[in-house]
C-alpha cells in the first residue's frame, strides 16, 4: 500500500514516528500544499489526516488525486475528527482514535482498503486448509476455488487478518462498511449466511462458524 501523511498535524506526525519501518510506502510531508503534491506524484491509496482536517482539506485531496478511488484516515485521539468524515467525494473515510494502538491501525486501514482499494491488497492469507488470494478476490479450500464478491471479500477480510479473533458483529460492519454506512447490524448476518451458503457449496466446507452470543470466528478446516 501506498500512503501519504501530513506531518503538519503533530498527532499524525507523533503517530507515523512510532510506525517506524512498519509503513515502508508512506510519503511524510508537511501541509496542504505539500500535501496535493504528494496525493499527485505518488497516486497514493491512502492518506493520513489528523482531526483539525476540514471541507477545504478534503476539496484539496480530491483536486489532486490522479486515481478513481483513494482511502483518508481520519486520525484523532483528544479531538475528535470535524465533519469531513461525513463529505461525501470520491473517497472513503476511516477515523481512528490513536489510543487504540498500532494492531488497530493496522486492521482499520486494512477495512479501508477493502472498500476502496482491493487492489492495493495483494497478497495471500493461509489459515488451515483455507486460502484467501486478495489479489485475485478467490477463496480456495483443498482443490477447490470459489470467487468472492467484494461484499464477500469485505467481510471474510477481518477474520483472516486475526483468525482466532471471535468478531462482534459490530466490528464486522464497521471494517466492512465503514462508520458512514447506514446498514445496520443485522446486515452481517444476512450477508454472511448467504456467503456461507455459497461457499460451502462450492468448496465443501463452510469457513465460517458462528459463536453463539458473540459473533463469528474463521474455521480454516484442517
Amino acid at each position: 500500500m501506498i500512503g501519504v501523511a501530513d506531518l503538519e498535524d503533530e498527532s499524525v506526525s507523533a503517530f507515523v514516528a512510532a510506525l517506524g519501518d512498519r509503513l515502508s510506502r508512506l510519503a511524510r510531508c508537511a501541509g496542504r500544499s505539500a500535501l496535493a503534491a504528494a496525493i499527485s506524484d505518488h497516486r497514493p491509496d491512502y492518506v493520513l489526516l489528523g482531526a483539525r482536517a476540514d471541507a477545504s482539506d478534503a476539496e484539496a485531496i480530491a483536486a489532486a488525486m490522479r486515481t478513481a478511488s483513494l482511502g483518508v484516515m481520519i486520525m484523532w485521539g483528544d479531538t475528535r475528527p470535524h465533519a469531513v468524515i461525513d463529505m461525501p467525494g470520491p473517497f472513503e473515510v476511516e477515523s481512528f482514535d490513536r489510543t487504540e494502538g498500532l494492531d488497530m491501525f493496522t486492521l482499520r486501514l486494512r477495512g479501508l482498503m477493502r472498500r476502496c482499494r482491493p487492489v492495493a491488497l495483494a497478497g495471500q492469507r493461509s489459515t488451515g486448509g483455507t486460502t484467501l488470494d486478495e489479489a485475485a478476490m478467490t477463496l480456495s479450500y483443498g482443490s477447490a476455488t470459489v470467487p468472492l464478491s467484494l461484499e464477500d471479500f469485505r467481510l471474510l477480510g477481518p477474520l483472516f487478518d486475526l483468525p482466532g479473533r471471535v468478531w462482534s458483529r459490530e466490528d464486522l460492519l464497521d471494517l466492512a462498511y465503514g462508520a458512514q454506512s447506514a446498514n445496520a447490524v443485522r446486515t452481517v448476518d444476512v450477508k454472511l449466511n448467504r456467503t456461507r451458503r455459497r461457499l460451502r457449496a462450492a468448496l465443501g466446507h463452510d469457513p465460517i462458524r458462528s459463536v453463539r452470543g458473540e459473533g463469528y470466528i474463521l474455521d480454516p478446516g484442517a
